[in-house]
């Protein structure tokens, strides 16, 4: 007489990758976690054609990268592609068609690898405002990502459904979690806004939700929880790229001599860690450069108010997300003092877990409406 199995509940996979001008965000299984538990991780958007020869086996240990192909071309990507990088490598493409481009493509490709799935139910990329708001960049990478993906590495990986989405629409979505802290931020601001009671009050208010990435700054307007997509939009050459070019010119005219592309990474580090910078064993204080920076941020924080359309009188809140907040947190408190200016934590990665609430979302209604068909 056989055994009779349970049937054990199939739990949907849901992925999450947020390929920024700067770093690529995605969701991954959970290590040693629940099933259907994920965790987040990132690295750097840098793409380098991959050595083949046997040099890149010689060192003492093995970095963590990939090699994975991309418009015909294999690269290199992953944690420690700063270790493939030469003084003349970038690495990156830091144009508006970055989307259309191989370092894209290979980026994503690594995420893929890092996911270490055969199977993904539904993945949900991320697009700066300006970019979603093109159906035609939309509906190119729905269509490009979906179905069997070569990965590299003799592996490949089945994407059932991809959904694309504006990026800080991610951080929006992940607001809810953070009340408590979004509360104190209201209550040490000098205005009329009064604390929430709960996250359902956040679909009351007008939000501006602000994103400063590496080559752009998004932002989202969201008011009583709909996009105003004609007060939202996305300003190029105006993220922390910017800051980190202008520091470098400016490191470079007091050095008396030109600096590599490689430096740039060296100079985001230090300002970001606040440390000194060594370069060719001497170290500089960039603190010197501080009235630089303070320009290089001031200047797309104006066209963000511009690009508002008037609205901003309107805006209850302001929520930053994104990997570089402190400077444009400061900017806009100045601004709009009466406003509370609340930056989320961890805010590098909200954008890519509040993609992943929403992909979890929809996958829940499918499911939903398949059980009440």
């Amino acid at each position: 007489m056989s055994k009779s199995k349970a049937a054990v509940a199939v739990i949907p996979t849901v992925r999450v990758i947020d390929v920024g001008f700067g770093r690529v965000k995605l969701s991954r299984r959970a290590t040693g976690g629940a099933p259907g538990e994920v965790e987040f991780m990132h690295f750097p958007s840098m793409a380098i054609p991959s050595d083949p020869s046997a040099m890149r086996a010689l060192g003492q240990s093995t970095r963590d990268t990939f090699d994975v192909p991309a418009a015909g071309a294999m690269y290199e990507v992953g944690m420690d592609i700063d270790l493939a990088q030469t003084g003349g490598d970038f690495g990156r493409d830091i144009t508006d068609q970055f989307y259309l481009s191989p370092i894209y493509e290979a980026l994503t490709k690594g995420a893929l690898r890092y996911m270490d799935e055969e199977t993904i139910d539904l993945l949900v990329l991320g697009l700066p405002v300006n970019q979603y708001l093109n159906s035609d960049r939309r509906d190119y990478l729905e269509k490009t990502y979906q179905g069997e993906i070569d990965i590299g590495g003799g592996k490949k990986v089945r994407i059932n459904e991809v959904l694309v989405r504006p990026q800080p629409l991610g951080g929006y979505i992940e607001l809810g979690n953070h009340v408590d802290d979004l509360n104190r931020a209201i209550e040490s601001t000098a205005g009329a806004l009064e604390p929430l009671e709960r996250d359902e009050d956040l679909a009351t208010l007008t939000t501006l939700v602000v994103d400063p990435g590496e080559h752009t700054t998004d932002w989202l307007l969201i008011r009583r929880g709909q996009i105003n997509t004609k007060a939202s939009g996305a300003a190029s050459d105006a993220g922390r790229h910017r800051v980190v070019r202008a520091v470098l010119e400016a490191l470079q005219a007091k050095v008396g001599r030109p600096l590599g592309p490689a430096t740039m990474p060296l100079i985001n580090d230090a300002l970001r860690l606040g440390k000194p910078l060594k370069l060719s064993g001497t170290t500089y204080d960039l603190g010197e450069f501080e009235e630089v920076i303070k320009a290089a941020v001031d200047d797309p924080v104006s066209r963000l108010i511009e690009g508002v359309r008037g609205m901003h009188e309107l805006i209850d809140i302001i929520v930053i997300v994104g990997g570089h907040p402190d400077r444009y947190r400061d900017a806009l408190a100045k601004r709009f003092p009466a406003i509370p200016v609340f930056v989320m934590a961890d805010s590098m990665m909200a954008n890519a877990r509040g993609f992943q609430i929403i992909g979890e979302a929809v996958i829940d209604a499918a499911s939903e409406q398949l059980k009440a068909a």
